[in-house]
């Protein structure tokens, strides 16, 4: 999907679309049946980021409401909010489903407890969801889960780096929570990195489809769809992103201790260092922090994955015990 369409689609959610972007949505929706397929997904992405929690409109009968509006033969009324009354309809539709499931479940929400997974430096682990989808959590990172999924959405709450091979589920989204940043899938592997202290989240796909939410300005808005071998990097603090063509493999394989950095700064690469084999390093030349390089990792030694760095870097290091520190 052409990224204009990204763009229409989530002004049509927030309504508000002009009328002749709203004709050139029509048109593109009616024009290939992938396309009101690709309009279902992002529609469904856009209610999962912004009901997190709350039950979402039911998704075939609001369809149903939508397309309605999409194949209608009609030239539209010349009033700036004449188109607006489908999905305000839907929208109240939306809060008021919404309200009544936060009424009618209120009292049930604290049977369903959360189960939260703390790695500490140097530990990592694997584990297994309610729904069976499968989850490999890396050092320094902590994952939240209810008990029960929800029927109409899984929701999970990540701060750090893990894989996920989800169970593909097609009338119940997975979504994953890392600050601004929303990651829903129905079913595929991909890996998650989501540091809170370094602003930066990147979302990297192995096998299916990722859709990827980043909130900006109040609201939720699709950022982007990814297909394997893609990775979206999200800088949270500047509102900056990245869509770029990557080995997925490489980049998912920390599992096995294999470590793979691609444009990546010196910081970036000596904070993984430090969560991954519990070591202190400093930079004693500030300079060093943006430094971007490119290197990989697989069963070296401490002292050689330093070495390789102070290469890359020009610099040099020294080393007491588990603290290291690099100067020029």
């Amino acid at each position: 999907m052409e990224e204009l369409y990204y763009q229409l689609i989530s002004e049509y959610y927030y309504q508000t679309i002009t009328e002749r972007d709203l004709i050139i949505l029509q048109e593109w929706v009616a024009r290939n049946p992938a396309h009101e397929n690709e309009f279902r997904e992002a529609i469904l992405i856009l209610d999962a980021a912004k009901l997190y929690y709350k039950e979402p409109l039911n998704q075939n009968g609001s369809w149903a409401k939508i397309a309605s509006h999409i194949h209608k033969k009609e030239e539209p009324v010349k009033r700036k909010i004449s188109y607006f009354n489908l999905a305000v309809a839907a929208s109240l539709f939306l809060v008021t489903a919404s309200n009544m499931y936060f009424f009618r479940h209120k009292e049930t929400i604290a049977e369903n407890p959360f189960t939260e997974i703390v790695n500490p430096n140097g530990q990592q682990s694997s584990l297994i969801l309610p729904d069976s989808s499968i989850v490999y959590l890396n050092a320094g990172s902590k994952l939240k889960y209810p008990k029960h999924f929800n029927a109409a959405k899984r929701v999970v709450q990540l701060e750090g780096e893990a894989f996920f091979d989800v169970r593909h589920k097609s009338r119940q989204p997975f979504i994953i929570r890392t600050g601004k940043v929303s990651t829903t899938v129905l079913g595929t592997s991909f890996n998650i990195k989501a540091f809170p202290l370094e602003n930066q989240v990147a979302v990297t796909v192995k096998t299916g489809k990722v859709g990827v939410v980043f909130q900006q300005q109040g609201h939720s808005a699709v950022t982007s769809f990814l297909y394997p071998d893609q990775q979206l990097q999200i800088d949270t603090k500047k509102n900056e992103i990245h869509q770029n063509e990557i080995n997925a493999a490489a980049i998912c394989d920390w599992r096995n201790y294999k470590m793979a950095f691609y444009n990546a700064s010196f910081s970036e690469i000596t904070s993984t260092l430090e969560r991954t084999y519990k070591l202190h390093i400093e930079l004693e030349d500030k300079g060093l922090e943006s430094l971007k390089l490119t290197t990989s990792f697989y069963k070296n030694s401490v002292d050689q994955m330093m070495k390789t760095l102070a290469e890359l870097s020009g610099s040099h290091y020294i080393r007491k015990n588990n603290t290291i520190t690099f100067y020029k």
